[in-house]
């Protein structure tokens, strides 16, 4: 079709699914599809391209497993339902068509900028997290900085009074060997 409008027959077999589900289909997401554009001849409902794609992410979150009315509120969260809400001529069908596309566009770019805020938000936090520990390392390392000057201070000591110890040992000794001796000499003599 050179109208740029599908059939019902075409929607249904685009979306591989039965004429009776597209049908229900219609009825039940009516407010999120263009004012119904017949054929020429008013024969059947006809499509345009932006009823698809509604049509497609329709079946999307019905095969995710949501019901009809959480389909509804999802799409009308993602905005749906706002823009084609407006008459369409064949011609103004196309136009609409493309604003639709231009709206889903700038509102994909808000949701992608939120996500890239709420990034940066996260790493923020993560940094103040950082921070944080960095503080707090530097204060355990102050403290085990003074415990470790501490324990040489007191090493030093333990070994100055193990040295000073040694030296009276070895007078002791020596004075003992004196007396040993001049004792063992006074014997002798």
């Amino acid at each position: 079709m050179s109208d740029g409008f599908k059939t019902f027959q075409q929607a249904a077999t685009e979306l591989n699914v039965s004429a009776s589900t597209l049908k229900r289909w219609t009825k039940d997401f009516a407010q999120f599809l263009s004012p119904a554009p017949t054929s020429s001849d008013g024969a059947s409902r006809r499509f345009v391209e932006e009823d698809v794609i509604v049509l497609h992410r329709i079946k999307e979150q019905l095969s995710a497993g949501l019901s009809t009315e959480e389909v509804v509120e999802q799409l009308f969260a993602e905005g749906r339902g706002e823009t084609t809400a407006i008459a369409l001529s064949p011609r103004e069908g196309s136009q609409s068509a493309g604003f639709v596309v231009l709206t889903d566009t700038l509102r994909a770019m808000i949701e992608n900028q939120q996500t890239i805020q709420n990034s940066l938000q996260v790493n923020r936090n993560l940094q103040g997290v950082i921070i944080q520990d960095n503080f707090n390392l530097k204060e355990e390392n102050m403290k085990l900085r003074e415990r470790m000057q501490k324990l040489e201070h007191d090493l030093s000591e333990l070994r100055q009074r193990d040295s000073d110890y040694r030296l009276t040992l070895e007078q002791r000794l020596a004075r003992v060997e004196q007396e040993a001796r001049k004792g063992l000499l006074d014997k002798l003599f």
